[in-house]
């Protein structure tokens, strides 16, 4: 039956019978080996079947998500507005915010600067708060003070103030100088010379 000889209870106990095989020490040994190479062989294919498997899984895993942002140093990029808008709907609201450019990568979060201010002191987000922008246009004009929306969307996305060399401004507030009254009222301009050739 299926290409080899059937063996039927009664013919294992009649060779059980003739045999009558008493098991002795060495023979004890050459079990403990074979069985330890045997587990060991075993081991060795599961692990190797689990890297496989798991090679497999994590190759499908990154096909069906996104790939991370390919964002270097410079690039503009939007950040997203978590700020609720009152009297609009979430669907008609944009959910990206100005334009921001890109001063350090740091894998997950980078730090931004806003184009419209650039006086403002740089922002640390996280990656998953930006995303690239590809327009060509930028700001009308820059202001030394930060507008207002990116000022809520920035404290909503959690962004920590980063000191940055190069990009701490600081407005220094001019009070005005009265001019010191002179001591002497000779002219203190030095005369053009006139040379006659």
């Amino acid at each position: 039956m299926y290409g080899r000889d059937p063996i039927f209870n009664i013919d294992l106990l009649i060779k059980h019978d003739l045999q009558r095989h008493i098991p002795s020490d060495d023979d004890a040994g050459i079990y403990v080996e074979n069985l330890v190479s045997t587990l060991h062989a075993a081991w060795r294919a599961a692990a190797a079947f689990n890297q496989k498997q798991s090679r497999k899984f994590k190759q499908q895993y990154d096909q069906s998500h996104l790939h991370p942002l390919s964002i270097k140093v410079g690039d503009r990029v939007f950040l997203r507005d978590f700020t609720p808008k009152l009297g609009l709907s979430q669907k008609l609201v944009n959910p990206w915010l100005g334009q921001f450019r890109v001063i350090t990568v740091d894998p997950p979060h980078l730090i931004i600067t806003s184009i419209s201010s650039p006086q403002s002191p740089p922002k640390k987000v996280h990656m998953n708060q930006v995303k690239k922008c590809f327009e060509l246009s930028g700001p009308v004009f820059t202001s030394p003070w930060r507008p207002e929306e990116e000022t809520l969307a920035l404290a909503a996305s959690d962004a920590a103030d980063s000191d940055v060399c190069g990009y701490h401004h600081t407005v220094i507030q001019q009070s005005e100088q009265v001019a010191p009254s002179s001591s002497h009222t000779y002219n203190t301009r030095f005369r053009s010379r006139r040379t006659s050739i």
